[in-house]
């Protein structure tokens, strides 16, 4: 009686050990983010605002002063044209009148600078952040489910670089579906409206 008890019990804790036994899937959450259209857009999106930043008033008023400081350069450095000391000095002045303009417009625009990249910046990560929410509510989602416990990133690092996951074997990848069911809920872009058609006019 005791032995059947025993053999009970060990049964018991193997279907219980068997019920008990984690299913986790594996998600590579760089390779969806990375091919999102959110991504390539907001990509663009920085690229295009960087541009402006060089394109910016005080940056073109910096690149043609420089040139003039460069010109000016030129003259007081050019030891084959001989020019009387009153000229000379009032090259001198000139060119560093010009250097002090450059200076104080560089300041400016550095300033400028770092606080438009501040601004692109912060969009970056928000819109970093809104994408990889994204990534993680489908996934959850999906895993549910399919009955898994847990997903893993098999593409992230810890903060030391190593690999999250260090080893897996033969274990469900949810990637393609991931992608899938993202493509699907992506907002749907309206058709343009269509023209009335135009009828003609009977004349009697």
């Amino acid at each position: 009686m005791n032995s059947f008890k025993a053999i009970s019990l060990i049964l018991l804790a193997t279907a219980l050990s068997a019920n008990a036994t984690p299913r986790f899937a594996l998600v590579r959450v760089k390779e969806i983010y990375t091919a999102m259209p959110a991504t390539t857009a907001l990509q663009e999106q920085i690229k295009k605002e960087h541009e402006a930043i060089m394109k910016d008033q005080r940056a073109e008023q910096l690149r043609k002063i420089i040139g003039e400081l460069q010109a000016l350069q030129a003259q007081l450095a050019d030891k084959k044209k001989t020019i009387d000391e009153a000229s000379n000095r009032k090259l001198a002045q000139a060119y560093e009148i010009k250097r002090q303009e450059a200076q104080t417009l560089q300041q400016e625009f550095e300033s400028f600078k770092t606080e438009q990249e501040k601004i692109i910046n912060q969009k970056m990560v928000l819109g970093m952040r809104n994408s990889l929410n994204r990534i993680v509510m489908v996934s959850n989602k999906l895993a549910k489910e399919r009955g898994f416990d847990s997903v893993f990133d098999s593409t992230g690092s810890t903060n030391t670089g190593v690999p999250f996951v260090l080893f897996s074997k033969d274990a469900p990848d949810l990637t393609v579906d991931v992608e899938a069911a993202l493509k699907d809920s992506e907002p749907k872009a309206s058709a343009p409206p269509v023209p009335p058609v135009e009828t003609s006019k009977k004349t009697n």
